[in-house]
């Protein structure tokens, strides 16, 4: 058996394996995998479950006294699998479907894991068991529920993860199928608001002189925006790190355009930008956001029930950049609902991590981007940030190292959603360009 296809193996063994953050559930189970996976690739192992998500590092050192190192970083933490009914294939069985696997965690984050070991091993076999550089792996369990625990862990092994480039957990091909290389990433508050308003849900004929629970969130939820979709809280943007020149260049040269964006998601509402007149890419990458993830409240049954709903709940979430900070954006929410009259809604905090930019002009960035151009048949996209969260902050806090993102991905993987897929092709490309990474390390 080759190794791609025993590590193909081990992507099937571990899509097996439910490994849901925010249930908390088979997180060891798949830690363990992947130690065992790194201890039989002969790399120096640490795990450690000091919280409800362990972490695991594995290091394989060049002979080379004086090696630079890098960090390939990468999540085992999946989203849930639910609905389970849109699904065509078992979510917790890795399945090939024509040119495609299909499984959730197949591409966020699994796949680009294996994918790398993959690399790795084939590397070590084609060249004696040496590496020009030193690879440090690491490997943590809650990415997607905000990477709790995550900073702790870092601080603990500051030490071990000093390295001269990071290469983040994942990537994609744009709709033209050009390498997209970003260097950062939004941070994010989340929380939900609360209102009770009686002890329990009161006849509806009582509308007249009792103010409802659901109207009173949303009356509060519709203070926070203005008609083009401008947050009105004070303070919000003030600490907004403003991108510089060349980062504002990089992100007009995204082939991204009104049209194509609206195809891409599905899009009937009108956009915020069409009505506020900012530039839709600058405001995508560099704009802090402030959403309603969802509202609950009242019957939801079949048929009617003339109730006053006694309680309603909404949780709301910040995308944050560079220069804010999670629990003073929560404060400015909750204090700026209080100041509009609302001090009787509670607010509570569940998530919270800052943003990060690299700069994309750092040599070890530049090293990444040369790699891939060469590769391929056209320019990647060099992005300094993506739209979507992670904790880049937490380990550049520590590392002090440039941060590039590349994977196995392309536009459709349906990440998050049912049917969560990659490309066999893309797989393979990946493996090439972290063979080629590694290489460069050689002079």
């Amino acid at each position: 058996m080759t190794i791609h296809a025993d590590y193909l193996n081990l992507l099937s063994e571990l899509i097996a394996l439910p490994s849901v953050s925010a249930k908390e559930e088979f997180l060891p189970e798949t830690a363990k995998v992947l130690a065992k996976a790194l201890a039989d690739l002969g790399a120096d192992v640490i795990y450690d479950d000091t919280y409800f998500a362990p972490l695991v590092i594995g290091q394989l050192k060049s002979n080379n006294p004086n090696a630079e190192t890098v960090i390939l970083y990468n999540h085992y933490d999946v989203q849930p699998a639910e609905p389970f009914d849109l699904w065509k294939t078992d979510p917790w069985t890795l399945t090939q479907t024509g040119d495609k696997l299909y499984g959730r965690g197949v591409n966020d984050d699994k796949g680009n894991i294996t994918a790398r070991l993959t690399a790795v091993a084939e590397y070590l076999t084609e060249h004696n068991g040496e590496l020009p550089v030193n690879i440090t792996f690491l490997f943590e369990g809650s990415e997607e529920t905000a990477s709790r625990h995550l900073d702790d862990y870092v601080a603990k092994y500051a030490d071990v993860l000093q390295a001269d480039l990071i290469i983040w957990e994942s990537g994609e091909k744009n709709s033209e199928d050009r390498v997209e290389i970003y260097g950062g990433n939004k941070g994010i508050v989340t929380f939900t608001l609360t209102s009770q308003t009686a002890k329990k849900d009161l006849h509806s004929s009582f509308a007249g002189v009792v103010d409802s629970a659901a109207w009173r969130i949303t009356q509060a939820l519709a203070t926070l925006f203005d008609q083009s979709g401008h947050i009105l809280v004070p303070g919000f943007y003030e600490d907004v790190i403003q991108p510089n020149q060349r980062e504002r260049d990089l992100t007009a040269d995204i082939p991204l355009t009104r049209a194509e964006l609206i195809d891409q998601l599905g899009i009937e509402a009108p956009l915020l930008t069409d009505k506020n007149g900012q530039d839709l890419k600058e405001t995508l990458y560099f704009e802090p956001t402030l959403s309603i993830e969802g509202i609950s409240s009242g019957w939801q049954g079949a048929g009617v029930k003339t109730v006053l709903p006694a309680r309603a709940e909404a949780k709301l979430e910040a995308r944050l950049v560079p220069g804010m900070d999670p629990d003073k954006t929560f404060n400015q929410v909750k204090n700026y609902l209080t100041e509009q009259g609302y001090d009787d809604l509670m607010l509570t905090k569940t998530l919270g991590q800052p943003g990060y930019r690299s700069d994309m002009s750092d040599p070890e960035i530049l090293r990444v981007v040369n790699v891939v151009d060469k590769l391929y048949n056209t320019e990647p996209i060099v992005a300094p940030t993506g739209a979507g969260t992670g904790p880049m902050y937490y380990i550049h806090e520590v590392v002090q190292a440039p941060i590039a993102s590349l994977g196995i991905g392309y536009t459709n993987n349906r990440d998050h959603a049912p049917n969560e897929n990659i490309r066999l092709a893309d797989y393979d490309d990946d493996i090439v360009v972290i063979k080629q990474l590694i290489a460069t390390y050689e002079n």
